[in-house]
């Protein structure tokens, strides 16, 4: 029994039972310091591009929301997709925002007070209970293939923010801003990335015969003429310069290749200071492929509508005319340059060429592909805001699917930013661009895995094993 007790008391023993304390107090925070972590809901997001963080853009916009707002989550309990269900998370509590999970197979006939369309798992319905507006945001819209148009493949990403930011923008604004298209012209039609921008930037687009108009209408915020291959009757061309005249706004696009002469579209262009050359521009220079010339890099010149511009965006120019400015505009009138072609390109005459070279009826560059406009006229007589504003673009390309889809290429910023410019900043386009979805792999560079390998496999055991031989010395000389 003296020998039991004895043991008690022994050096080991003690040594064994402080080693064993530790360990259980270790244990003991680790369980508690998890359980804080996971009731303040604490996470790190640890993917490159932020994919489960909002934006400044989207805390800035939600902070300002004095109307209580609810986002309803539609997912039957198992079926979440979890890239959803974690951005979603990040709106609750911001502002007065409220997510609100609800299974519609427990509540089948919940979403029909706020949409008639079919509820899937993973929808949104964000509603501004103040303002007794809503919108749906579908899991379609959110989970999305992102086309890599220069490699050709898809990717799939994630619009989750983008979307329901946007539908916030909207359930909480006072007021829809109108976008009105001419018809009739052989114009080109909306696609759906431009109607994406349109959406969430509270636009709504509506069609205008401009034969038939006697004017244009009121609530006319901008006036789209996109790339008509027909002229304009010398009624509509008085119709549209009484428009702008009198501090329209308008979003202009000219087709490279007209099926008939435009005198009367470019008469209007030439009353606001711009001259249309003649043919379609090439430029080997600003060539994004040595093949094809009439595809190229715009140089972006200093204005708010291109100051978000970066180098990896570039903002691909096809099939375009060329712009010159007059030298002789009156006092009033402002033309900016917004992009350009390199000095090496010219416009090309013959549209059935058989060669890609300057011949000698070509036209010499540099020329500008888009432009702003503004002309202060109507402001200084009528007062402040009706000032007339055009942004131009030489090419019906420019704001195509291909170039606006995503925030790959440059254009899709310009178009953002032209119509936030155009209506004087009541209407603002987030541009919160799509993740990606594909699997993130670390790459470690040649000379980090020399290091890491000699400090893990060398450096650390010896360091290890020269501890432990203080500690048994020490030890064996007591």
């Amino acid at each position: 029994m003296k020998d039991v007790k004895k043991s008690f008391k022994d050096r080991k023993f003690k040594m064994g039972g402080y080693q064993t304390l530790v360990m259980v107090i270790v244990i003991v925070l680790v369980v508690v310091l998890n359980l804080i972590v996971n009731k303040m809901n604490i996470s790190v997001d640890l993917s490159s591009d932020k994919k489960y963080t909002l934006t400044e853009d989207t805390k800035k916009l939600a902070q300002g929301i004095k109307d209580k707002v609810k986002l309803y989550y539609m997912c039957q309990e198992g079926n979440q997709q979890s890239v959803i269900e974690k951005v979603l998370e990040q709106y609750n509590g911001l502002g007065n925002i409220e997510v609100v999970d609800k299974d519609p197979v427990v509540y089948p006939n919940f979403s029909k007070q706020f949409t008639d369309e079919e509820i899937q798992d993973n929808d949104v319905i964000v509603v501004n209970e103040t303002k007794d507006k809503k919108r749906l945001v579908s899991a379609t819209k959110m989970l999305v293939q992102d086309m890599d148009y220069m490699s050709g493949g898809y990717s799939n990403a994630l619009d989750a923010e983008g979307q329901i930011t946007a539908a916030l923008q909207i359930v909480t604004s006072d007021t829809t801003n109108k976008l009105y298209y001419t018809s009739g012209h052989g114009e080109g039609e909306i696609g759906s990335s431009f109607q994406e921008i349109l959406d969430k930037s509270n636009i709504e687009a509506e069609e205008l015969a401009t034969a038939s108009a006697k004017s244009i209408p009121e609530d006319c915020r901008i006036l789209m003429i996109n790339g008509p291959v027909y002229d304009f009757t010398e009624e509509e061309y008085s119709l549209l310069s009484e428009y702008l005249k009198n501090g329209g706004k308008a979003m202009i696009y000219i087709n490279a290749l007209p099926e008939k002469e435009m005198t009367n579209f470019y008469k209007l262009l030439a009353d606001y200071g711009v001259n249309v050359a003649e043919g379609f521009v090439l430029d080997a220079e600003g060539a994004i492929s040595e093949k094809n010339p009439t595809a190229f890099v715009g140089n972006a010149k200093e204005h708010e509508i291109t100051e978000e511009l970066t180098e990896s965006s570039p903002v691909v120019v096809q099939g375009t005319k060329g712009l010159t400015v007059q030298s002789d505009v009156r006092s009033t009138l402002t033309v900016d340059p917004l992009l350009t072609t390199t000095d090496s390109a010219f416009s090309k005459t013959n549209a059935n060429a058989t060669t890609l070279e300057k011949e000698d009826k070509d036209i010499n560059g540099p020329f500008a592909v888009a432009a702003a406009i503004t002309d202060v006229y109507a402001e200084n007589t009528q007062g402040q805001g009706k000032a007339t504003k055009i942004v131009l673009f030489a090419s019906s390309n420019f704001n195509a699917d291909a170039y606006i889809s995503s925030n790959q290429f440059g254009n899709r910023s310009v178009v953002l930013q032209s119509a936030t410019w155009l209506t004087g900043g009541e209407t603002t386009t987030l541009a919160i661009p799509t993740r990606s979805l594909n699997m993130e792999t670390v790459m470690i560079q040649e000379g980090d895995i020399v290091f890491f390998t000699v400090a893990l496999v060398v450096v650390l055991p010896l360091v290890l094993l020269a501890a432990g031989f203080v500690i048994w010395f020490r030890r064996r000389k007591n």
